[in-house]
């Protein structure tokens, strides 16, 4: 293998794979990647989970507490496994480039499945009825099941139209947000110190937590329950990995991801923290079990009254869970673009495409379908941590293949030294604790939230999905070339604005 040669403060180092440069430029800078990464975390985890996570711990504040610095902890750590990725294999695409490069036998069986089921998981859907409770909660009107989706859904067609006629007025947008959010975040810190720092003969406001029901668990708990705790808070953190999916648009992207990375990171635990342990100082232990997903905006209202309170901040809160609308939308179609270059997938050349003005716009429309046909189809119920968990959970599976990948690509090539480099420590701590998401929920006959029992478990849903992923693999890359004849060729085309596209070709004549 041939490597690019890359001096760093005085430091011979080198990329695994060479640099690749996007048709729409590197426009991303250390405030817009630091942005990005905080408006990526920071959308309805914090204002929506905490209310399922606080249940699933047995309404234990220690516990409770305990979950989310599980969750801290991975995150931190898997993001330094993906720095050290990133730096060694700087391109876009994430978790999808780094699995394909590390475990590339057999033959596209992986590249396949995370491309497919890239693209199978490639909606928003939570943000957008967080966004749609809120936004409505704020003016007083009855959030409605009808009401919230098609609140969400109007969100998602204004974002979606954005990001698909122009690249830089969704990136201003984004910043736009992105800044209300560290302002709200900033909101969240100081009310949480406002709270627990000062008596009740100034805050008027009476202090729930006492110390000696701050251990015990008041209902069930379980090793499981814990497992599905943390996998919720998990995807309170997620985005952390997901910057990687647009390497390419960053400028100096080792050096902005170094800083960008643990800086939004920081900023975003520090609120998370801040805000659950308010949450149990204000609110009652049984009004935080039934809160659901408007626990944030009960916490305003205690806090600041109707009109600052529970519309402003409520308001605020939904307009910060839009923005996070901006920004998984820009990711998920960056990543559903990297997947259609592959040519794995029907029309691969035209979804692949900017078309029509330098901007993934047919990536963003499919995104924008998947969305909409799940809202408009699930059933009611708590549909809302079901999908917290199924989406969460082969995340874990992810992030753990990726901090092995660690270790393999040290020991296949040990002369590469890495701009970034993950502690052993913290890339096996990102392994015990992934493995430990994985199979301790399969030990429980019902992992699923209260209410959705009935419902298929959502560890056996995630399974199956990426089982349907390795058939389609198996069926393209195997089974059908040997009942046709054929074997598949790969051929690269170069579209009018520069970027290549593969086509798999069957080619009959070398088979024979």
């Amino acid at each position: 293998m041939s490597y690019a040669k890359l001096a760093s403060e005085n430091v011979s180092v080198t990329h695994l794979q060479e640099p690749e440069e996007a048709p729409q430029g590197r426009h991303l800078g250390l405030y817009s990647t630091i942005i990005l990464f905080v408006s990526r975390i920071l959308g309805s985890g914090f204002l929506a989970i905490s209310s399922g996570m606080y249940n699933d711990c047995g309404r234990s504040p220690f516990i409770f507490l305990l979950s989310w610095v599980t969750a801290a902890i991975l995150a931190f750590s898997g993001l330094f496994v993906y720095l050290e990725l990133g730096s060694l294999i700087p391109r876009s695409g994430g978790t999808k480039v780094f699995l394909e490069f590390i475990y590339d036998k057999p033959y596209m069986m992986m590249s396949v499945i995370i491309s497919v089921y890239s693209v199978m998981f490639g909606f928003t859907l939570l943000n957008l009825l967080v966004f749609g409770e809120y936004f409505l909660h704020a003016f007083n009107i009855e959030p409605t099941v009808f009401r919230t989706r098609l609140t969400g859904l109007s969100l998602l067609y204004i974002v979606c139209a954005f990001h698909g006629l122009s690249v830089r007025h969704g990136i201003k947008v984004q910043d736009f947000i992105g800044f209300m959010k560290l302002i709200l975040a900033a909101i969240i810190v100081c009310t949480g110190i406002w709270v627990n720092m000062f008596p009740y003969s100034v805050t008027h406001i009476e202090y729930q937590m006492k110390f000696d029901e701050f251990f015990p668990a008041k209902t069930k708990l379980s090793f499981s329950l814990f497992a599905s705790s943390v996998i919720k808070g998990t995807f309170a953190f997620s985005g952390w990995n997901s910057v990687h999916t647009v390497t390419n648009e960053i400028k100096d992207p080792i050096r902005t991801l170094k800083i960008a990375g643990p800086v939004a990171l920081s900023i975003i635990s520090l609120t998370y923290l801040v805000i659950n342990f308010t949450y149990l100082a204000v609110i009652p232990s049984d009004e935080i079990a039934r809160s659901g997903q408007l626990i944030g905006s009960i916490l305003f209202e205690k806090v600041f009254g109707y009109h600052f309170g529970k519309q402003f901040l409520t308001l605020s809160s939904a307009i910060c869970t839009g923005g996070n609308v901006f920004v998984v939308l820009y990711t998920i179609s960056r990543v559903s673009q990297e997947v259609f270059r592959e040519g794995y997938l029907p029309f691969s050349g035209f979804m692949a495409s900017n078309w029509p003005r330098d901007a993934p716009l047919p990536t963003l429309l499919l995104s924008c379908a998947f969305s909409t046909l799940i809202i408009v189809l699930s059933p009611g119920g708590d549909v809302y941590n079901y999908i917290v968990s199924l989406e969460s959970y082969p995340q874990q599976l992810f992030v753990a293949l990726c901090a092995i990948g660690i270790f393999i690509i040290r020991y296949k090539h040990p002369d590469v030294i890495a701009p970034i480099r993950s502690s052993y420590v913290g890339t096996s701590i990102v392994i015990l604790i992934s493995s430990y998401l994985l199979i301790l929920p399969l030990t429980d006959a019902s992992p699923n939230p209260l209410g959705m029992e009935k419902w298929i478990p959502y560890t056996y849903l995630a399974l199956l999905s990426l089982f349907v992923c390795f058939v389609y693999w198996l069926f393209m890359f195997l089974i059908g070339p040997r009942l046709g004849g054929y074997t598949l060729l790969v051929e690269e085309t170069r579209q009018e604005d520069g970027l290549v596209v593969k086509k798999w070709v069957r080619d009959y004549a070398r088979h024979l």
